[in-house]
């Protein structure tokens, strides 16, 4: 016999699922935008310690690599003027 704390509630079975469901789509959600977030902010800050690189790549071709890795990123600042000099900041803290 099941006693009356461990019996589950009387709920319809449907909407138990549904609910089950809302709370998966939001975790879901809410774990990837974790993820990106995440993701972007490394990306940003990485041009810190590569940016001799990347200034290397971009001015003489001498490796494509870093110049398109980091187009996204040039692309943003053009756009956002205080994101270029947040990162105008954060390099100049790496190249002294």
């Amino acid at each position: 016999m099941e006693s009356e704390l461990t019996s589950a509630p009387d709920l319809p079975e449907a909407e138990t699922e549904l609910s089950l469901r809302k709370k998966a789509r939001r975790r879901y959600l809410i774990g990837s935008l974790i993820q990106v977030t995440v993701f972007l902010s490394l990306y940003v800050l990485s041009i810190g310690p590569l940016f001799w690189q990347w200034y290397a790549s971009f001015n003489s071709m001498s490796s494509p690599f870093f110049a398109a890795f980091y187009m996204p990123l040039l692309m943003a600042c053009d756009i956002c003027p205080p994101l270029a000099d947040g990162v105008n900041w954060y390099i100049n803290l790496w190249i002294g």
